[in-house]
């Protein structure tokens, strides 16, 4: 077969299958591609070819899952046993670890090469990549943009082709946020769904949790597929109930979907138009659709105060070392208590029960991923006095579920009149990744987006 990097990382692996190509042969050209655009796209912080082509050698030799031998990548949040976690810091630019986290461990039992480590926000702090240790992610639809963040490099990785997929996480929108500016499919699984060990117990009081990012749903399905599970005494589990792969397949179910375009946030008019346009698409599959969503908006100070608690829980020996935003973070944390912080989760769990009441008559929410396209690079988040407020509006859509816990996805369903992309995105009921994929299945179908490649690299 002619060699295809931007294909589906599932069309990659039946074609793996059938011994069209070898894994080998499809990692060395990840990895000359990487080399190539790499340099203009810093989306890649660390490359590690030697590891991936022996990798690709015992996935060409062995037996692995559904994705096996297709090369990934990995954030550098999370660690790949005997390479450098740095967490985007340079308080932590030589840390390295002798074990596996979690979705790492998963992929290499899957028999996907790890082709290195993507560039993240220090910490993952920021919804955009930049500032951290390793300067800025550029977006490959227009290098003076933003890819978003915080699994800006992942995303950037996908929508470039250096990449079959991607493993990012998301605390509060950081695999959505990104997918969405760089054009590519991003989910977030439900809390429990993918285990945080074996050395962290939960992230950001289980706000975080880790996701795929992916050029089309079924790869999104099958790389959650891959990275699903959990360890014995994991705080939170979400059972598995066959693949979810599967679920994407139509079955003829009619849906009962919400859709807004109003947040604690102003949308631009091309991301609000493309939301209404993907309702009406939606009703006309078949689906009950109907305008309003739930208030999100109690959310938004216990969510702000735990991930700065998170933050400052870190072992940072050296404050004068990190992003001034974080530095900021780490300073705010002090004054607060212990008692603030079991009020901010308090007020987090008992808000999500109202919220999730949504979807007692609902299945899906469909709202903006963003409310606006990726910014230019140095301009969000700029100025320190305004930073946070500027934040906590670009993440309006995304945050609130993942103080819910519950399964959503950005979908690159449009584009705006400047030739950056559009993200919408689909928020399905407590542990319900299965609706969600289905539908994302139809509008991928209605609404194709594979086709589009971006026009800067």
């Amino acid at each position: 077969m002619t060699l295809d990097l931007y294909a589906p990382a599932v069309e990659l692996a039946a074609a793996l299958r059938r011994k069209e190509l070898s894994s080998l042969e499809l990692t060395r050209a990840y990895i000359d591609r990487i080399e190539k655009l790499n340099p203009a796209l810093n989306a890649f912080v660390l490359t590690t070819p030697e590891l991936a082509l022996s990798q690709a050698r015992a996935a060409d030799d062995g037996h692995g899952g559904a994705l096996n031998g297709v090369p990934v990548s990995i954030k550098d949040l999370i660690s790949v046993a005997g390479y450098p976690m740095t967490l985007g810091s340079k308080a932590f630019e030589h840390m390295e670890m002798p074990v596996d986290f979690f979705p790492v461990a998963r992929l290499k039992k899957e028999g996907c090469p790890i082709l290195g480590k993507t560039n993240t926000s220090e910490f993952g702090s920021r919804p955009t990549t930049e500032w951290g240790l390793f300067g800025a992610t550029h977006n490959p639809w227009n290098l003076e943009h933003t890819p978003g963040g915080s699994s800006g490099g992942a995303a950037a990785a996908v929508a470039a082709g250096l990449c079959g997929f991607a493993q990012g996480s998301d605390g509060g929108g950081s695999v959505r946020i990104p997918s969405s500016c760089c054009g590519v499919v991003g989910l977030k699984p439900s809390r429990g769904r993918i285990s945080p060990g074996p050395v962290v117990g939960e992230g950001w009081a289980g706000l975080a949790t880790d996701g795929v990012i992916a050029r089309t749903v079924a790869d999104a399905a099958a790389g959650l597929d891959a990275m699903a599970g959990h360890l014995p005494g994991d705080p939170y589990w979400a059972e598995l109930d066959g693949r979810f792969a599967d679920t994407i397949r139509p079955n003829g179910r009619k849906l009962r979907v919400g859709f807004t375009t109003t947040a604690d946030a102003k949308v631009q008019g091309e991301v609000a138009e493309l939301v209404r346009s993907v309702a009406r698409a939606v009703e006309s599959l078949g689906h009950g659709v109907s305008e309003g969503g739930p208030d999100t908006g109690p959310f938004r100070g216990p969510f702000q105060l735990i991930v700065v608690s998170g933050i400052a829980s870190l072992p940072i020996h050296d404050e004068s070392l990190l992003d001034p935003f974080n530095q900021l973070s780490v300073a705010f944390a002090k004054n607060l208590s212990a008692s603030d912080y079991v009020r901010a989760v308090d007020a987090i769990r008992v808000h999500a029960r109202q919220v999730v009441s949504f979807w007692d008559d609902h299945d899906v929410l469909i709202t903006p991923t963003l409310p606006q396209t990726a910014p230019k690079l140095g301009t969000l988040g700029a100025n320190l006095d305004t930073a946070g407020d500027e934040y906590m509006e670009f993440v309006a859509f995304t945050y609130p579920y993942n103080c819910t816990g519950q399964p959503a996805m950005s979908l690159p369903l449009g584009m705006d009149s400047a030739g950056l992309p559009i993200g919408v995105q689909l928020v399905g009921p407590p542990r319900g990744e299965s609706v969600i994929l289905g539908l994302a299945a139809q509008l991928e179908h209605a609404l194709p987006w594979s086709a589009r490649r971006p026009t800067s690299i």
